[in-house]
């Protein structure tokens, strides 16, 4: 090749190089430029998410962070978010316990591929403090769709966590107070219900035991004098006996009063009379010992106790009741009585109860009395059953009293042992006597006081008392 041959191709070879040369400092110059441009989007997505109240926070796979941004570095004691890159939860100044959780969060959220929200989590602060933080959690996808991290945010909700707490234990507090005022309340109505219990049955004791007194006087006078006076009836017929003896005829206005007076009736009706006031004396006496055993006032200990005996004298003062009138026959009262031991109890209070339930089945029979014409009330006559029974098994004693009454409504049969319900009318009860009841047969004597009823069918009131009471 010759000289200028090669001169050329030199100078050919100078020229692409500078050509060359030229491109690369473009090639330089758009890099830098695109890096440039990078960096500051870099560093404004940075700016951003520093300016973000949140603190954001990203991982790959592994759990392992892939950067912060400021908010989250101050949280975990480092100075620029950079410092955070490649590190893991256990490198963070939190407990281990939380680290455990928020990974266990991370494998879960990666492993579904499904974001979770609102997820309340505790986390030690790198100053110490216990804080606590309301976190979302979102699976972070490369273009093919791929799983490759996780990307997290979250609020430091402390104080309203705190506030949460504090309104938790305000409340519990507040329930608390509401259970002892409705303790309170509970055992105010028991007072109540006690107070009116003890106080009817003193004002009904004194005022029976005063008219059984009242009663007594006059009674011994006049069953007193009956057989003195009955003898005197029959020494003054002897005599005239005699004196028919002795003057076989007498005179004619003699004759005529025997005749007007009909002397033969007389002596035949005499004992019959004096039987008669003999019966009419025994009444009153048995009536009078009703009420001093019904009105029987109880003294701070239990004693023995005739069950039957209580409830002879119960249904006595209330057989004007069972008695028919204008709208109803007589009530009939079925005893079928066990063989029942003394029972250790408070008796005055066990024949209110007695009252109490025996009342309520005359009430129910009243009722239905205005319901039926007279041929249903003859084939469906109206009765009372008290039932009584010894378990031998549970030392226990049952009684029971049925009715072929109204019955009780199954939607209210729950409410009628709470203190003032009462389905009669205005002025007709005041919804004391079943709550009174109740509390006597549980709480005074340990005992259950039970209702079986269906509507149209009748009542039954079932109750059980232990054979020595627990409540003295």
């Amino acid at each position: 090749m010759s000289e200028e041959s090669l001169q050329n191709a030199l100078l050919n070879c100078q020229k692409e190089l500078l050509a060359l040369r030229r491109i690369h400092q473009q090639e330089l110059a758009y890099r830098q430029q695109i890096e440039d441009q990078l960096r500051k989007s870099q560093q404004l997505l940075q700016l951003v998410m520093d300016t973000l109240p949140a603190a954001i926070f990203w991982k790959d796979r592994n759990s392992n962070y892939l950067g912060c941004n400021q908010n989250f570095a101050e949280d975990a004691g480092l100075q620029s978010p950079t410092e955070i890159v490649g590190k893991n939860d256990y490198d963070m100044p939190w407990k281990k316990e939380e680290a455990d959780f928020y990974r266990q969060c991370d494998r879960r959220v990666m492993q579904t591929n499904q974001p979770e929200f609102g997820i309340i989590e505790p986390q030690l602060h790198s100053n110490g403090e216990q804080t606590w933080l309301d976190t979302n959690k979102a699976p972070l996808h490369d273009v093919a769709g791929n799983v490759i991290g996780i990307l997290g945010t979250y609020q430091d909700i402390t104080d309203r966590r705190q506030a949460e707490l504090k309104l938790q234990e305000l409340n519990q507090t507040l329930q608390h107070q509401t259970q002892e005022l409705n303790s309170a309340l509970i055992e105010l109505q028991r007072s109540q219900l006690y107070v009116i219990q003890s106080e009817k049955m003193s004002a009904l004791g004194g005022l029976v035991t005063g008219v059984a007194h009242e009663i007594n006087n006059p009674l011994s006078f006049l069953s007193g004098n009956l057989k003195p006076a009955q003898e005197y009836v029959q020494d003054l017929l002897g005599l005239i006996d005699l004196y028919q003896q002795a003057i076989p005829h007498p005179s004619e206005a003699i004759v005529q009063e025997i005749e007007a007076i009909d002397l033969d009736f007389i002596r035949q009706d005499f004992p019959k009379l004096f039987s008669s006031m003999e019966e009419g004396s025994r009444r009153i006496f048995d009536i009078s010992t009703s009420l001093r055993i019904f009105s029987r006032t109880d003294a701070d200990l239990s004693t023995a106790f005739d069950i039957h005996e209580g409830l002879d004298s119960t249904l006595l003062i209330l057989k004007h009741r069972l008695k028919a009138t204008d709208q109803r026959p007589e009530i009939k009262v079925i005893q079928n009585y066990g063989d029942l031991p003394d029972i250790d109890c408070f008796a005055g209070q066990l024949n209110q109860v007695f009252m109490n339930l025996i009342s309520n089945a005359i009430d129910a029979l009243d009722e239905v009395s205005f319901e039926q014409n007279l041929q249903d009330v003859e084939s469906h006559p109206y009765q009372i059953k008290v039932t009584t029974a010894f378990d031998s098994n549970s030392n226990t004693i049952q009684i029971r009293f049925a009715d072929n009454g109204v019955g009780i409504p199954a939607d209210i049969q729950d409410k009628i042992f709470e203190q003032y319900f009462t389905t009669k009318d205005v002025g007709k009860g005041t919804g004391l006597g079943l709550p009174i009841s109740h509390q006597i047969i549980t709480e005074k004597h340990g005992g259950q006081l039970m209702v079986n009823s269906r509507p149209n069918e009748g009542t039954e009131f079932v109750i059980t008392l232990p054979m020595h009471s627990n409540k003295e």
